[in-house]
């Protein structure tokens, strides 16, 4: 890795429903989660976004927790992250202008890892 510097952290935000019930290695995720992770690429980001582990424990048929997906240069610059069985959606409060309606919703794929580079442009390019 030798000074590759992250571009995008993730960390669990808070709940919004019932918890559902949580197998030990989920719980293991739910830890690492709860802590600021980052990756590498959007690329890497979305990756771990189609992971059996973290749709195991996060894509449930109802919404539950709400990620933080920020800018590792500049962790002022987020978006929500809401998993449910259905859809990954993207939140984005700050209004920006990067998504219709600041809202994204689909599945961790080419569309989402377009739509996440997209964001970042536009807030890379405002703060200038």
């Amino acid at each position: 890795m030798g000074g590759a510097v992250p571009i995008l952290t993730l960390v669990k935000a808070k709940e919004i429903a019932e918890r559902p019930s949580l197998s030990p290695p989920q719980q293991q995720l739910e830890t690492t989660l709860t802590m600021l992770c980052s990756f590498l690429s959007v690329d890497d980001f979305i990756s771990f976004l189609a992971s059996q582990p973290f749709n195991e424990f996060a894509r449930k048929e109802d919404p539950w927790v709400v990620f933080e997906l920020g800018l590792y240069q500049d962790h002022t610059k987020t978006l929500q992250l809401i998993p449910s069985k259905a859809s990954l959606m993207l939140l984005d409060s700050s209004h920006t202008g990067a998504f219709e309606n600041h809202v994204w919703e689909g599945d961790a794929n080419e569309a989402m890892g377009r739509a996440v580079k997209h964001w970042i442009a536009v807030v890379l390019a405002a703060g200038q």
